[in-house]
């Protein structure tokens, strides 16, 4: 009897975190929608937080493919805004949402995912590069020479 009763709770558990997990990836879709219709940066930061705690709930190599799709449209919607309002933030966050998804691109095997991601996130670290301060240039290359 309670052998029973502890299954039926592991399974009850396992639906639960599940529901989490697509509520969190639910709740940060909208929030990338929000922040692509409004131009605010915010919602996308929200929208970080939202995905990583849906990752709390699915290990690496169950992610569903909602997850990296998700992560592709936060990435590409941080590029854009970080772009058109030069914020730095955004593209540092942009470059780290594309290493994410290109993982994931990975894991589920696929390869025009992964070669469109990787071909975007080298898109974002050189304009990240571009607007990079002159003196945090001047600091790298003397770091680089020592």
């Amino acid at each position: 009897m309670a052998g029973r009763k502890k299954l039926d709770l592991t399974r009850e558990f396992r639906k639960t975190t599940r529901q989490l997990a697509i509520l969190n990836r639910d709740l940060a879709s909208k929030m990338i929608l929000l922040a692509s219709q409004t131009g605010d940066t915010s919602p996308l930061m929200q929208a970080v937080d939202a995905l990583q705690k849906a990752d709390e709930y699915f290990s690496t190599e169950n992610t569903p493919r909602e997850t990296a799709e998700i992560r592709q449209a936060l990435a590409e919607t941080l590029y854009t805004l970080g772009k058109a309002q030069d914020d730095r933030d955004a593209l540092e966050k942009s470059i780290d949402a594309y290493r994410s998804a290109i993982t994931l691109a990975s894991l589920i095997g696929d390869d025009k995912m992964r070669t469109t991601l990787k071909k975007n996130y080298s898109r974002a670290a050189k304009l990240l590069d571009e607007h990079e301060p002159a003196k945090r240039k001047a600091e790298k290359a003397v770091r680089g020479a020592a």
